[in-house]
Order: structure tokens, then sequence, then C-alpha cells
């Protein structure tokens, strides 16, 4: 299993966004993959590509 990390600040320039309000948003509204609880903050990179393939933020949470 692919347990690479991305960063939050990688996961926030590679979407071109700077409000962490932003990606807070996609968080709880587009399917975001969940952080891993760690501080900084940081996500799995193959969920986060994912997320991208599957349609990034034109996604919506049921």
């Amino acid at each position: 299993m692919d347990k690479k990390l991305i960063s939050k600040d990688e996961v926030m320039k590679k979407l071109g966004i700077t409000s962490r309000q932003t990606l807070w948003d996609y968080e709880k509204r587009r399917k975001f993959p969940r952080p891993v609880k760690l501080r900084p903050k940081a996500y799995l990179r193959k969920d986060f590509y994912k997320w991208i393939e599957d349609g990034g933020v034109s996604q919506l949470s049921s």
C-alpha cells in the first residue's frame, strides 16, 4: 500500500489555492480525502491524485 504523503502546502500549491478555508471547504463539501493526523497536515498522495482524477472540486459530498 502506498503511504507517501503530500503536505497541505504542496496540495494547495498544486491546486492553485492560497486559502486554508478553501481547502477546508474541499474537505467538507467536495469529497476531498481526509488528512492523516499529523502536524503539519498531510494527505496520502495516492488519495489526493485519485481525487483529482475523479473530478476534483467538481465533486459534491452526499
